[in-house]
């Protein structure tokens, strides 16, 4: 659990003190163009077959993967997730054109990336093996969690201060919960 926890504590750091560590927010990073070219695919008027159309567009140009889609009216963004080279697809159906953007990479992005990850389905080894030390640790901090409350339940030494952090505990949780 512990190269887990250490990943994730960094990767929140940079999330919350990216300046600190030199990496600018994602929207600022620059993204170089590989290439652009004439390319006509009709896009459907709504969000049915919006994701067919997309794999048949990564098709038709060599490329796989998972991705994820955005419509801005008849202009699509298209983001395929690499833990080094994210690449972006940007089609603009008036103009028929499309434009393959990469961004250079950085040791605290992947740390982004890692966090950043999400589930099974997204092709590849590592993909899936990411998935699956995500899902090991969970399991394993639901049965640390468990087991820390039956040990506190059979020390009654203990038992006053264990009330008092479950009460923090829920206090804080409820806190935060009313700043939403």
């Amino acid at each position: 659990m512990l190269p887990w926890m250490a990943m994730y504590a960094l990767s929140t750091m940079v999330f919350n003190h990216g300046e600190a560590f030199g990496l600018r927010r994602a929207s600022t990073a620059p993204w170089l163009t590989l290439w652009e070219k004439d390319y006509a695919i009709e896009i459907p008027a709504s969000t049915d077959g919006l994701r067919d159309t997309v794999r048949r567009l990564l098709t038709d140009n060599g490329l796989s993967g998972p991705f994820g889609v955005q419509r801005q009216g008849q202009r699509l963004t298209i983001n395929v997730p690499n833990f080094q080279h994210p690449l972006r697809l940007s089609y603009d159906s008036a103009g028929k054109k499309l434009r393959a953007e990469q961004r250079n990479h950085s040791g605290m992005e992947i740390l982004i990336r890692l966090h950043e990850r999400t589930g099974y389905g997204n092709g590849g080894v590592l993909n899936n093996l990411w998935a699956v030390i995500v899902d090991v640790f969970c399991v394993s901090t639901l049965v640390w969690i468990a087991t820390g409350l039956y040990l506190w339940w059979k020390l009654s030494a203990t038992r006053a201060w264990g009330w008092l952090a479950i009460g923090g505990g829920i206090a804080t949780l409820l806190s935060l919960l009313a700043t939403l």
